[in-house]
């Protein structure tokens, strides 16, 4: 690939992001994905970590459900696993 096409590939792929985008959660998430691909790429990958921000979001989406009855109890997951060992 030329440095011409490349620098038309991040153009493209900058603008389609910057139409995309339409909200903060949206955004919040594609900052955390760019620094973990960023991070990953130089040589900088921790496998299964996450920065106290994400730790944050993940436990305020957590606690969410939870408040919104979005959860399963114990026997309701032993339930749904026997389900899919037997498919």
């Amino acid at each position: 690939m030329t440095q011409l096409e490349l620098q038309a590939r991040k153009l493209n792929l900058i603008q389609d992001i910057i139409n995309t985008i339409d909200n903060d959660e949206l955004m919040s998430r594609l900052e955390s994905a760019y620094k973990r691909l960023k991070n990953s790429a130089a040589g900088q990958h921790r496998p299964c970590a996450y920065t106290l921000e994400e730790v944050n979001e993940r436990l305020d989406e957590a606690v969410k459900a939870v408040k919104e009855g979005r959860v399963y109890t114990s026997s309701q997951v032993r339930e749904q696993l026997k389900i899919w060992q037997q498919k």
